[in-house]
């Protein structure tokens, strides 16, 4: 990420190739900053936060739905590699990815000095801009890759899958006349009697059901259910 943080970097007298007088243990970042752990000697060391405001709701709502749009840009994403242009969907939004000014960085380091940024803190923003996982910046604005990646495949899926205007499925009220087929009435003088001990016989003591639904008679659908509830199935 060190392209993208230089001009601000700059500002602050940070630049490639600098080398501060103590390393970065780990480096945690996520929503809204950067959380290192400066080592100085065996047992003493600092926390520094480097802070970036993250994206609201509006602004990665537009800009998921302007990935979505650009398959390449999708395909890209979701394989896990991040296109060099992706700040572009972030400057239609007017919002810049990366930082433009050091004004926008909040700096802090838990050591006594009063220099900003001191050394603790150049050694975390130059880790910061080493990192190698391209989806970092994302973390940073307020949004992680799992939550980025799980959106953009949701609207895409979507995207894809999402039926014609020509092959929508029929509202039930327009289907209604030819759905359910009743038939003419049945014989209700009907005597018959099923063998004794037969769990079925109720079916067969009405009269013959005329009526159907989606051209299966009711007493046909209705036999497998008698099965399960008097245990044959």
């Amino acid at each position: 990420m060190t392209e993208g943080f230089r001009r601000a970097f700059e500002e602050l007298g940070v630049h490639k190739g600098l080398v501060p007088p103590c390393r970065v243990d780990t480096l945690t970042i996520g929503p809204g900053a950067a959380i290192a752990q400066v080592r100085v000697t065996r047992q003493r060391f600092y926390e520094v936060r480097v802070g970036l405001p993250t994206f609201g709701k509006q602004v990665w709502t537009a800009v998921v739905a302007a990935v979505v749009a650009d398959e390449a840009t999708t395909t890209a994403l979701l394989d896990g590699r991040v296109p060099d242009d992706i700040d572009r969907f972030f400057a239609a939004e007017q919002v810049p990815l990366f930082p433009e000014a050091a004004w926008e960085l909040s700096l802090d380091c838990t050591c006594p000095g009063t220099r900003v940024p001191c050394d603790h803190l150049v050694a975390g923003l130059i880790a910061l801009a080493d990192e190698a996982d391209p989806f970092a910046i994302f973390a940073l604005r307020g949004r992680d890759r799992t939550a980025l990646l799980e959106e953009i495949g949701r609207q895409a899926g979507a995207r894809v899958t999402a039926p014609s205007a020509e092959t929508e499925t029929a509202a039930l009220d327009e289907v209604m006349d030819d759905f359910f087929g009743w038939g003419p009435a049945g014989d209700v003088t009907n005597t018959r009697r099923p063998p004794a001990g037969d769990p079925l016989g109720l079916l067969d003591e009405v009269p013959p059901l005329k009526a159907t639904v989606d051209g299966t008679s009711v007493t046909a659908l209705l036999r497998p259910l008698y099965r399960v509830l008097t245990g044959q199935e």
